[in-house]
């Protein structure tokens, strides 16, 4: 019984590791995209009110 209870909490162990690292690397994904499009349109905003003073 004792090892049956090992194995078991063992499997679930990886399979909370797995959605961890999952939910994780969602995240970051998410964060990334949010920075680039941010700092993309930024850049796009001052670039054009540069131009538009010059």
């Amino acid at each position: 019984m004792a090892a049956m209870t090992l194995i078991v909490g063992s499997v679930l162990g990886w399979i909370a590791a797995f959605v961890a690292v999952l939910v994780g690397t969602a995240l970051s994904t998410a964060l990334i995209v949010f920075l680039a499009t941010s700092l993309g349109f930024s850049v796009v905003r001052l670039s054009s009110v540069a131009l538009r003073q010059a």
